[in-house]
């Protein structure tokens, strides 16, 4: 984007990226029109993607871990190695 050549366009710019602006539009638009106001869309949040193990996944991670370890302590090869890649 080109820098503004004056004062107007520079404030007409940053009302155009103002958010407060856009609410307002909005408000104004659904209040002329007869539209119920609705609740924004709920924002997506990194962290409902992330994986998250139920107790069970849990439970038998820690199983395989802690046979691993007693096999270790009895100079046994690990068996975790191929749930583990």
């Amino acid at each position: 984007m080109r820098p503004p050549r004056n004062l107007e366009e520079w404030l007409y710019c940053k009302l155009l990226e103002s958010e407060g602006f856009h609410r307002f539009v909005r408000k104004v638009y659904n209040k002329v029109n007869g539209i119920k106001e609705t609740p924004l869309q709920h924002q997506a949040n990194p962290s409902e993607f992330l994986y998250k193990p139920t107790r069970l996944h849990k439970f038998r991670a820690y199983r395989i871990l802690f046979w691993d370890e007693m096999r270790a302590s009895l100079n046994l090869p690990k068996k975790s190695s191929k749930f583990l890649k």
